[in-house]
């Protein structure tokens, strides 16, 4: 099997922007190839050339006026871009290094100037949706909206510009701000940063809005308005087993951007479909809308439904549920919140940044002190079910991503490591509770790579425990066959 990944683009163009010129010749017009590749601008005009008997197309001769005029236009234009750029980097070279650049209270926006109506530059010819689109078509993760850069995507992993016309502070506000109402607008004057929902052409977008350099900037992440399973996921069968328990603590721990929100989703919809029990989702913002199947589902957002995770979560408990799942832990008061709760016989699910299982359990540990934390250990070592810590590694075909998974199930013999705070020996437990449905990143990683789903390289650079990786593939040759269709970034 080729361990080369299909080449990423350069740049993606824009809905309604003109096709690329591959096909021009330049011989006739003795032009650099470099300047008829690159791509068009919006609003670019080429006038058609006639074709020959063959069915090829060529410049005439002489050169057409119209077809001279537009590489004249693209080149000054060209030429535009790399000053800027090289003002960019004179100014960046000529910072001190290591001292953040100050924004001067000029530059500092004004406090109601972000609730007030935006206005769409005069020169800006496309819209968010246009853009959003583009996210759709290419099935890209995510879009970045900042200024003095073009909007730029993340497809497959890689960062990809949409076009090369960097966007100037104006356009970078009308785009974020047209995403979010006008009562989070408010909340962004205040505090700088927000989360909010957008829905484009049927497609529902997760969004942070925050300043840069005293500039807004956006990141959105599509999310899929269909729930997906356990198996096109590609997660292990004893996250049902998990889904099934009527109390205790289950979390899903990961990176930004590893699909802790669609794995939570995934458990939901499992409850959903094969049980009868009162779901109260706390989220911040609601992703994905579940339609009450054989639960009772109730989906709280942030912001709109209740002023914060903590609060929600302290009503929930009056409101008659039997799972309670918090989009992400955050603070002190919520993890105590949420480990009390599933003490006192509710599941709770829940999600930390963390890398792995173990640095999970250390991670609420070390939020609280003193005597503090001698109660949420005893609390945690009765009430934790279970850790799963993903990864999402480059699929070797480059269609899309496939996730590695890491599991903890709360035996025993961990509750009492817990009780002692020995969670440094929790690790051998999980090497050897493959019967308990446990499993560690390295065999995780090992399944995949004997599948012919990811790259030796790709493995080995995501393997925490890369002499347990090594020996664990000393012997193992890398299979090739038939791959899933399926790619679990179509869902993230």
């Amino acid at each position: 099997m080729s361990d080369e990944r299909p080449s990423i683009p350069h740049e993606l163009p824009l809905p309604g922007d003109e096709p690329r010129l591959p096909s021009l010749p330049v011989a006739p017009l003795g032009l650099p190839p470099a300047l008829l590749t690159t791509p068009f601008l919006p609003g670019d005009d080429l006038p058609s050339l006639p074709p020959l008997p063959g069915g090829s197309v060529v410049a005439p001769a002489p050169p057409d006026p119209g077809v001279l005029h537009f590489l004249e236009r693209r080149l000054h234009q060209l030429e535009e871009r790399c000053s800027r750029q090289d003002k960019e980097i004179q100014s960046l070279r000529s910072a001190p290094r290591g001292v953040a650049t100050p924004v001067s209270a000029e530059e500092q926006p004004p406090r109601s100037a972000y609730t007030a109506e935006v206005v769409r530059p005069p020169d800006l010819n496309f819209s968010l949706d246009d853009l959003l689109r583009v996210v759709i078509d290419y099935n890209a993760s995510d879009l970045h909206i900042k200024a003095n850069a073009p909007p730029t995507v993340r497809l497959n992993g890689d960062l990809v510009p949409i076009g090369d016309r960097a966007l100037n502070e104006a356009e970078a506000l009308y785009l974020v701000l047209s995403s979010i109402p006008k009562e989070k607008r408010t909340r962004l004057n205040h505090i700088r940063e927000v989360d909010a929902a957008y829905v484009s052409r049927g497609v529902r977008f997760r969004l942070n809005v925050f300043l840069e350099r005293g500039r807004v900037s956006a990141a959105f992440r599509m999310v899929s308005t269909k729930i997906p399973n356990f198996d096109v996921l590609g997660l292990p069968p004893v996250l049902a087993r998990l889904a099934n328990m009527h109390n205790g603590l289950v979390l899903v721990t990961g990176p930004a951007g590893s699909g802790k929100s669609t794995t939570l989703a995934a458990v939901i919809d499992w409850i959903n479909r094969n049980r009868r029990a009162h779901v109260i989702t706390i989220e911040d913002p609601i992703e994905y809308y579940h339609h009450d199947i054989h639960s009772f589902v109730s989906q709280r957002e942030v912001g709109s439904d209740t002023t914060s995770f903590a609060e929600a979560l302290r009503q929930a408990l009056r409101q008659d549920p039997n799972v309670i799942m918090v989009g992400e832990m955050r603070d002190t008061e919520t993890i105590l919140t949420a480990v009390t709760a599933a003490e006192t016989g509710h599941l709770v699910l829940s999600t930390l940044h963390t890398p792995n299982t173990v640095q999970s359990i250390d991670r609420i540990l070390d939020t609280f002190s003193g005597d503090q934390q001698k109660q949420i250990r005893m609390l945690l070592s009765t009430s934790l079910r279970g850790v799963v810590s993903q990864k999402l590694l480059q699929r070797s075909d480059g269609k899309g991503r496939v996730p590695a998974v890491e599991v903890l199930v709360c035996t025993s013999t961990i509750q009492s490591l817990i009780l002692e705070g020995n969670t440094k020996e929790i690790y051998p437990y999980i090497q050897q509770g493959g019967s308990e449905g446990m499993q560690t990143f390295t065999s995780s990683l090992t399944r995949l790579l004997e599948q012919g789903l990811v790259t030796r390289e790709e493995a080995a650079f995501h393997a925490e425990q890369s002499t347990e990786f090594r020996l664990a593939n000393r012997h193992s040759e890398q299979k090739s066959g038939t791959t899933p269709s399926g790619s679990y970034l179509n869902w993230l």
